[in-house]
């Protein structure tokens, strides 16, 4: 009786320690902007990502063909500032856009043809609507369909998550920039179904650049890859697995590292949510499984969240929604006629510390 006593008290203690740990308030969870999709049809946005050193951030429309650039007036909310379209812009159902580390780039990985586009900046704050290049994908990986993508801090390395639905290959391949930024050459990749726990959808660089952090939507996981060799290598064998209904992730999409590294943000699709997790940016590990914040319904007003992106500032987070969509067994998407333009949007937060 003593111990069947105290081993009660140990679950419930446990138990409570969890849902203060899930409380903690890091943002405020009602959205301070919700902008919904401008465009005449729907469109999934599939990615967001702030500029790194202005107020500016790019979000992908990926059945409209277009990159938009949007920057936070001064009543708070997000405005239009620049489309980069068809037919100069050569994009093919762009997946993810990034900026690169010094602002004067961004990449986007194009999903029906496999390539990435490269845009410059411009003597003034716009970027050029034709592309500087265009990169086709190696031929080993042709078979495969790009998803998230992510700069090297240094801005040396570009890191593509290859797979999003289980009818494409899977892999996680790491690109050396060359020629000023304007070319990239394949060093490493993991590949397959024995190299990789499942298939890959996010994908960023840890602060110090010497790991990747990569999501698993099919097996509810986040991974954490050792690079080595200079970061040439993805080393196979994980540094860390975040896995277990305690981490509360579900068919995660999209991963990114806070403003100040101490925080590690997921999107489940599956629950409506980004969990929020303690990351140590000295040893490269989230230090508790359990999420000291979970960003969630009503008052996030989250439906179907995919990218995450943050203000290099810290004051405020960013989340693409695909709305009410129809998803296949293998994890595709399809859209019918019952699909609105307006379902698709992105929410603003601020961040409370």
């Amino acid at each position: 009786m003593f111990f069947q006593y105290h081993k009660a008290l140990f679950i419930s203690l446990l138990f409570l320690q969890q849902v203060i740990c899930a409380n903690e308030i890091l943002i405020d969870p009602v959205p301070t902007a919700m902008v919904c999709n401008p465009n005449p049809h729907y469109s999934l946005i599939n990615s967001i990502d702030y500029h790194p050193k202005q107020p500016l951030f790019c979000v992908t429309y990926t059945h409209s063909n277009k990159v938009l650039l949007y920057e936070i007036n001064g009543a708070g909310k997000p405005v239009i500032v620049q489309s980069l379209s068809n037919p100069l812009a050569n994009l093919s159902e762009p997946q993810h856009a990034v900026f690169s580390p010094d602002g004067e780039k961004i990449v986007v990985a194009n999903w029906t043809n496999q390539t990435l586009t490269i845009y410059q900046r411009k003597e003034s704050d716009f970027f050029c609507a034709k592309p500087a290049a265009i990169i086709p994908s190696p031929s080993s990986l042709i078979h495969h369909k790009p998803h998230g993508i992510a700069f090297s801090p240094c801005g040396n390395y570009l890191a593509i998550a290859y797979g999003a639905a289980s009818c494409y290959g899977r892999a996680i391949a790491l690109f050396y920039m060359t020629k000023e930024g304007l070319d990239c050459e394949l060093v490493h990749v993991l590949e397959g179904t024995e190299a990789l726990p499942g298939i890959p959808k996010g994908i960023t660089f840890s602060p110090d650049g010497t790991c990747l952090l990569v999501t698993f939507s099919d097996v509810n996981s986040l991974v954490i890859f050792n690079l080595s060799g200079n970061n040439k290598t993805i080393l196979q064998t994980p540094r860390q697995v975040i896995q277990g209904q305690e981490t509360r992730i579900f068919r995660p999409e999209d991963v990114k590292i806070s403003a100040n590294g101490n925080y590690c943000a997921v999107s489940n699709s599956d629950q409506n949510t980004v969990t929020f997790y303690l990351f140590d940016k000295t040893l490269n590990l989230v230090t508790q499984r359990i999420p000291c914040y979970i960003l969630q319904n009503p008052e996030a007003c989250l439906c179907y969240p995919h990218g995450i992106a943050f203000s290099p500032d810290g004051l405020f987070m960013l989340v693409t929604e695909f709305g009410s969509v129809n998803i296949t067994k293998e994890g595709d998407i399809f859209l019918d006629n019952t699909t609105r333009p307006k379902q698709s949007k992105f929410n603003l937060y601020s961040l409370l510390k």
